[in-house]
Parts: structure tokens; C-alpha cells; sequence
């Protein structure tokens, strides 16, 4: 159920990112760097915060790490692609 939260938080956040950006009148490219990153960052710390804290083996980590982390940026990804072919 968290990998479920944290992916939705994520999407969140990336439509966020592209919301703002765009009214900055930054370049579909930029938002979704700046996303990815943004989002890569709190994953890494996700993945830290349950290493250290809760126990988990990195191994064991590392899968809804990936999770985590790609699913919310495919979804930017390709919502930055219907964006830059809109403009």
C-alpha cells in the first residue's frame, strides 16, 4: 500500500512540476529534468529512510526503489511528450 502512495504522491508532484514550470514559461525538457531529479532525490531518501530506520536489507530496497522512481517518471515522461508536440 505505500509503494502505492508513494507512486501517487510522485505523479502528483510531477504535474505539479509541469504546472509550474510551464507557467514560468520554462521548456517541457526542464520540468521533467527538474522533476526527475527532484523525484530521484526522495526516492534515494525513501530507500535510506528504510534501510536504516525499518531494517531492510538494501537488496530488499532496491526493487520498490525502481518502482518508485519509474513509474511516476514514465508518466511525466510521457505527458512531456504531449506537451512538447503541443507547442
Amino acid at each position: 500500500m505505500r509503494t502505492l502512495i508513494i507512486i501517487a504522491i510522485g505523479i502528483l508532484v510531477g504535474l505539479l512540476t509541469m504546472w509550474v514550470m510551464r507557467k514560468a514559461r520554462k521548456s517541457p525538457r526542464t520540468a521533467f529534468l527538474a522533476f526527475a531529479i527532484l523525484w530521484l532525490a526522495f526516492c534515494l531518501y525513501n530507500m535510506w529512510v528504510g534501510v536504516s530506520s525499518a531494517g531492510y536489507a538494501v537488496t530488499e530496497e532496491l526493487p520498490f526503489l525502481a518502482i518508485n522512481f519509474l513509474v511516476p517518471v514514465g508518466v511525466v515522461f510521457a505527458l512531456r511528450k504531449r506537451i512538447g508536440r503541443a507547442h
